[in-house]
């Protein structure tokens, strides 16, 4: 079936699948896997919470809007990279390579310490107490977010792995290359929270206990 998804204001770890008068919360980084590979929210079943429609109420929702400030943004990052390319040299610098390791592991570990410390403080309390039912769903984004999130991977992914290569192997550094790698590391582990956009998605139940209720759902509209 497919259902609306909702997204919480300042707490990109959950979406809300809402289906009719029911409201189920999702978490989508239930597991470290989500941070390195964000497809496998697609690809296991995940459990839910339940919550009433005043809770719902309570909760601050995301309101989809189309980002408009993509193009010019990217117009004005290629016109400062141009203006700027021939002054690069000044934020050269020249370490030994055994440095340069240590220091991109420090930051790696770093930026996972971080990850794991946001994954604990968006955490909703009441989530554990009340998915701990044998109720499972698997969620399919449409095909356009889709194909935008395996884009996004992909680029994050080699841009990250092109400058940590640059940075070991290139002399001397630069500290824009390096500022380049900690910004699309941080935004590669980000894209495990944005596997499931703001779209309809398709939910797939995995337990009687849905099935029963999307049922019950389906026959009070027939009456």
């Amino acid at each position: 079936m497919r259902c609306e998804i909702k997204v919480i204001y300042n707490n990109p770890k959950y979406r809300i699948i809402k289906y009719h008068n029911e409201y189920l919360i999702v978490d989508l980084a239930s597991t470290w896997l989500a941070f390195i590979f964000p497809m496998i929210n697609w690809l296991i079943p995940k459990k839910y919470a339940k919550i009433s429609q005043e809770e719902f109420e309570k909760l601050t929702i995301v309101q989809p809007n189309k980002n408009k400030a993509f193009w010019p943004t990217m117009a004005g990052v290629t016109m400062c990279s141009v203006t700027f390319r021939k002054h690069l040299h000044l934020l050269d610098f020249q370490l030994e390579q055994s440095l340069i390791i240590t220091i991109c592991v420090i930051t790696f570990l770093g930026i996972l310490i971080f990850y794991f410390y946001l994954n604990k403080r968006l955490t909703i309390d009441y989530f554990k107490a009340r998915s701990q039912h044998k109720g499972k769903i698997m969620l399919f984004p449409n095909f356009k977010h889709a194909c935008s999130i395996l884009l996004a991977y992909i680029c994050l992914a080699g841009v990250s792995i092109l400058c940590l290569t640059a940075l070991i192997t290139v002399k001397p550094q630069n500290i824009i290359i390096f500022a380049l790698w900690i910004v699309t590391t941080m935004l590669f582990f980000l894209a495990g929270m944005v596997a499931i956009g703001y779209e309809k998605v398709h939910v797939i139940s995995k337990t009687e206990e849905v099935d029963d209720m999307v049922k019950s759902v389906k026959t009070s509209d027939v009456d």
